[in-house]
């Protein structure tokens, strides 16, 4: 059984770090909450002018159900703010209720300090994030190392109009195309974004992107077939390509599954317009990349989010590799149900996979991160050949994982977890 600790630390008070320090404090725990002051950059759909799929938005509005559900401060809030009819960016302002709450709380003391060390003796949740500082990073890479801990977080590029003729699929996968290209091929790819450097000059060259297509081309040759162009086998062709593009099928096209550039859009049009089968192709999304720390997840956290490497250190928020703020808010939660169980010397607890937020926790955790990007589609709760605009499904989602989550809640609360 653990001793108790008499302080838990959050650092970072973004979506995530504001529902780690509320659900302790709720529950009776002493919690310092560790936060730099900076503009935050919000890339919401208001904000930005992004239009998420149907899907996506299912699964958002279902998420935000379970978090009322379980409580979520949060959420709740933005509930209210949707029946009064608020229009602006509902994460900003959910954000500067989020650090009032905290700042008021008597549980709760709050801090404007950079954490570059962590206390050995207490337990500590990183919750920084897009935020997190030139110490606290320096302090992962030193702990995890440069393969498990990343600054650059991966947008792919979209498109539509593709010739799907000069694709191929392999037997049993009907969401993702394969466009192999011999050795010319690939030069001929290599030659392209060369070609467009050369036009942008030094100006641009100098300041190049860690991981980026263009980057990746400056390094070496080979240096981008071994990244996110890995030869594969297709039963198709009788040998095995130098190169392959792998795409995967979303709903306002293809997506290229490990590109991103910081070229711009025009730039990257040209380029891709080079390859077989993508003469006529329409750039609906450009390749990009967000200034943000990230840990490879599935190497450095167990289901708990709590890391493998030592048990006073958990995780919560878009530092496990995650993007949507209320994605954010559910890791936090979730993180937070787990350190009150560990801190009280209890046996931490895993949410049951048919719930959105139980999904989103074990895809965390399962998915390689080494090429992460921003599209988190769908979590995998149902049959993918399911019909997501039927009545019928909404509600056999919405009824299952609802029951789902109520019965963990009764089970948490009084005794299954104690």
């Amino acid at each position: 059984m653990k001793y108790y600790q008499q302080v838990v630390n959050v650092i970072g008070c973004g979506f995530a770090g504001i529902e780690c320090a509320l659900f302790l404090a709720g529950h009776g725990i002493k919690v310092h909450v560790f936060n730099v002051k900076r503009k935050y950059n919000c890339n919401c759909p208001y904000c930005s002018g992004a239009k998420i799929s149907s899907k996506e938005e299912l699964f958002e509005g279902l998420l935000k159900r379970e978090l009322v559900l379980l409580g979520s401060p949060l959420m709740k809030e933005e509930e209210r703010l949707r029946r009064e009819g608020f229009k602006g960016c509902i994460s900003e302002k959910l954000l500067q209720y989020g650090e009032n709450l905290v700042k008021n709380n008597k549980n709760i003391e709050y801090f404007e300090a950079c954490i570059h060390q962590l206390n050995p003796k207490e337990i500590n949740i990183i919750a920084t994030g897009g935020y997190t500082d030139e110490g606290m990073y320096e302090f992962l890479l030193n702990k995890y190392g440069s393969m498990r801990c990343f600054k650059n977080f991966q947008i792919n590029p979209v498109f539509m109009n593709v010739d799907l003729n000069k694709l191929y699929q392999r037997e049993g996968d009907d969401d993702h195309y394969f466009l192999p290209l011999d050795y010319m091929e690939y030069l001929q790819f290599i030659n392209s974004v060369v070609k467009v450097m050369n036009r942008l000059g030094k100006a641009f060259s100098k300041d190049l992107v860690e991981n980026t297509m263009e980057e990746l081309v400056c390094k070496g040759k080979d240096c981008l077939k071994n990244y996110a162009m890995m030869p594969i086998y297709l039963s198709q062709l009788s040998h095995k390509p130098y190169a392959v593009l792998t795409f995967k099928k979303v709903e306002n096209g293809l997506m290229l599954d490990g590109i991103s550039s910081k070229l711009d859009g025009e730039s990257q049009l040209e380029i891709f317009q080079n390859l077989k089968g993508f003469e006529n192709v329409i750039l609906v999304q450009k390749a990009d990349v967000k200034s943000s720390v990230y840990i490879n997840a599935k190497y450095v956290v167990n289901e708990y989010n709590q890391s493998m490497q030592d048990e006073k250190i958990f995780f919560a928020g878009s530092i496990l590799g995650i993007d949507n703020y209320v994605d954010c808010i559910a890791s936090g939660i979730y993180t937070a149900m787990n350190v009150n169980k560990y801190y009280s010397g209890y046996r931490m607890v895993a949410l049951p996979n048919n719930c959105c937020i139980g999904s989103l926790a074990q895809k965390i955790i399962s998915t390689n991160l080494l090429k992460r990007n921003g599209n988190f589609e769908n979590y995998d709760i149902i049959d993918k050949q399911a019909d997501y605009s039927s009545q019928k499904v909404i509600e056999f989602l919405f009824n299952r994982s609802i029951e789902s989550l109520a019965k963990f809640k009764e089970e948490y609360i009084y005794g299954k977890h104690v």
